[in-house]
């Protein structure tokens, strides 16, 4: 069997074992009626329910699943090329040193400033944490666009 119908069929199990029963168990959650405003009991009553639960358990084990493989993706890549495997990883070792920049840096917002309504606390390294994380996401999106407007231009570059 060639590679494609292999990958083919790894997707359609994939599709079968995780994005059907996950689509099931979100629709019956967000049909159910229950939200931030329903009584105490009732939310807990959810809460223990056979489909929030199931919508729990396989949103965890996608996670734990992808990790897993993101990991091994990346073994085999450093084993079998790892130039490209370092070249790879050099993305996220930036981003993590601009998020812990911007994380010491801190922020001067505070839940008041923010104008938060309700019995909603935060600390001040949470704040700082959220900050840190939606700055270091713009940046990288600002790189990113910016790199892929002058990308033909990089390429000639290169090639010449």
């Amino acid at each position: 069997m060639d590679n494609e119908k292999k990958l083919n069929i790894l997707g359609l199990i994939i599709k079968v074992v995780i994005a059907v029963p996950a689509l099931i168990f979100g629709f019956i959650v967000m049909t159910s009626g229950v939200n931030a405003e329903s009584d105490e009991l009732v939310k807990q009553n959810f809460m223990e329910s056979f489909a929030f639960s199931g919508v729990t358990n396989i949103s965890f084990y996608a996670i734990i699943l992808a990790v897993i493989l993101v990991l091994l993706f990346f073994v085999v890549l450093l084993v079998t090329r790892p130039v490209q495997a370092i070249k790879s990883i050099l993305g996220i070792v930036v981003a993590a040193v601009l998020f812990f920049i911007l994380y010491s840096m801190g922020t001067t917002d505070t839940v008041e400033s923010l104008g938060v309504v309700g019995d909603i606390t935060a600390s001040e390294a949470t704040l700082d944490f959220t900050h840190a994380g939606i700055y270091t996401a713009i940046i990288g999106l600002a790189v990113c666009s910016a790199l892929a407007m002058f990308m033909g231009l990089i390429v000639k570059l290169i090639k010449n």
